[in-house]
């Protein structure tokens, strides 16, 4: 173990559908006390968009991939307040999941917005070279100790929802 420790999260299963609740604990294990703002669990989903790109340099055609991330759901569920916090101690969570949330959340409207340009260059570029964006959204459980002036503990864990 490098740093102050570790913290690792518990699952009865990682495939959930819209509605249900996750459940599970988050383990400290700590290598000595270490004094943090707050512990906490978040479930974030990230929108990832795929593109690849045609070009042509000197005669050669090459292509490029490129990914970007937007951040399209974060919600953060407070473990633990402002405290030194032991080795070993555990954190028993529950977290329901939005019977909507695999619909276009406002940050992905706003996320949209500010692609909006880009996304109608991609899309031209796209119908010339007969290749459109792709767009999935990853979901991820994150659980962090915000340790202050120091390297946060952290730890995440794939889900999938749908």
């Amino acid at each position: 173990m490098f740093g102050k420790g570790k913290i690792e999260i518990g699952l009865q299963k990682t495939h959930y559908a819209p509605g249900d609740t996750i459940s599970g604990v988050v383990t400290l294990s700590l290598k000595k006390p270490v004094k943090a703002r707050e512990a906490s669990i978040a479930l974030i989903g990230e929108q990832i968009t795929t593109q690849t790109r045609m070009g042509v340099s000197g005669g050669q055609t090459s292509m490029r991939t490129e990914q970007q991330r937007t951040r399209v759901y974060d919600f953060k569920q407070q473990l633990d307040g402002e405290k030194e916090y032991n080795p070993g101690q555990e954190y028993s969570f529950e977290m329901k999941i939005p019977a909507d949330i695999l619909s276009v959340s406002p940050q992905a409207q706003q996320a949209e917005g500010k692609l909006g340009e880009a996304m109608k260059v991609a899309q031209t570029a796209a119908a010339l070279t007969g290749r459109l964006p792709s767009r999935r959204i990853k979901w991820y459980l994150l659980a962090k100790l915000d340790v202050p002036r120091g390297l946060d503990v952290s730890r995440k864990v794939d889900v999938t929802i749908g």
